[in-house]
């Protein structure tokens, strides 16, 4: 446990400069159990809303139930005591009326991180030299027998420095059947946690040179996802023995103002899992 709460901390270090919040406020109206944003979001006119049901403790509701609303289940969680579904503004309040419904958000968008450090051409950056990690790996703690989810925009498995990396790999992306990375980010990321060094000769290699990676895609091509995925990206990640999660993800707001994704990183964290968020873009 010492070995992963170590490789954890070096990785979290790395990760200080990516986020940017998604607020989701509370609103109190006669439909107290949606929140403000999913309001705003039905009465903007679109005709289907993606959302997320928490459920009261003691029910647990069928898909049909929420079908027979006019909602279409997307996923159903078992690490948190929830759904998401879509419908109609007219489906959200009929479910948001059944006694087994806590509370309704809505199931906003999220997107990769992105530095805001520039760079000269060519000059090198390397994470693993800046939290010196090598002090670590002379102490024979370099991630052996780690296993972290890289919940992202997919991983390039034919990358030389991640090479034998990927022990499990799990697509959530509706509408693009793969798990390759196309779009960059996962891959960068996966390369700061485990990358190995083989591109460069053993110069640039990650904090964790030795950890084993979980590929589970998240975001799509164009560099959007939706917070209902990166719950069940966390689910997966969990069945599948992940030590640590990164999620390396903008408008990824944890706390009191986003609920479900909360809960999901607090169970994870309940179970033992170390959950590394990326957070500072906005100070």
């Amino acid at each position: 446990m010492k070995r992963i709460l170590l490789l954890a901390a070096l990785l979290g270090l790395v990760m200080l400069a990516f986020s940017a919040p998604l607020g989701l406020l509370p609103f109190e109206t006669s439909e107290s159990r949606i929140d403000r944003p999913l309001l705003e979001q039905m009465n903007s006119g679109d005709q289907e809303i993606p959302f997320i049901v928490m459920f009261k403790p003691g029910f647990i509701p069928s898909e049909d139930d929420l079908e027979e609303d006019g909602a279409v289940v997307d996923h159903r969680y078992h690490l948190i005591h929830g759904a998401s579904a879509r419908g109609s503004a007219e489906a959200v309040r009929k479910v948001a009326g059944e006694e087994w419904a806590e509370s309704l958000h809505l199931d906003g968008r999220v997107s990769v991180a992105q530095p805001d450090q520039s760079l000269a051409v060519g000059e090198p950056v390397c994470p693993s030299q800046q939290v010196n990690a090598s002090g670590l790996w002379q102490q024979g703690i370099n991630g052996s027998g780690v296993i972290v989810a890289v919940i992202d925009s997919g991983i390039d498995k034919n990358h030389p420095d991640l090479a034998g990396r990927i022990v499990g790999e799990k697509n959530f992306v509706e509408g693009e059947d793969t798990t390759d990375d196309l779009l960059g980010h996962g891959t960068m990321c996966a390369g700061i946690i485990a990358g190995s060094g083989a591109a460069s000769g053993g110069r640039y290699r990650g904090v964790a040179p030795m950890a084993s990676l979980l590929n589970v895609r998240v975001i799509a091509s164009d560099g959007n996802g939706r917070v209902s995925d990166i719950i069940a990206g966390i689910e997966w990640a969990l069945d599948n023995n992940a030590q640590i999660l990164s999620l390396s993800l903008a408008g990824l707001n944890l706390g009191e103002t986003n609920p479900p994704v909360t809960m999901a990183a607090d169970n994870a964290m309940e179970a033992g899992v170390v959950v590394c968020v990326a957070a500072g873009n906005n100070g």
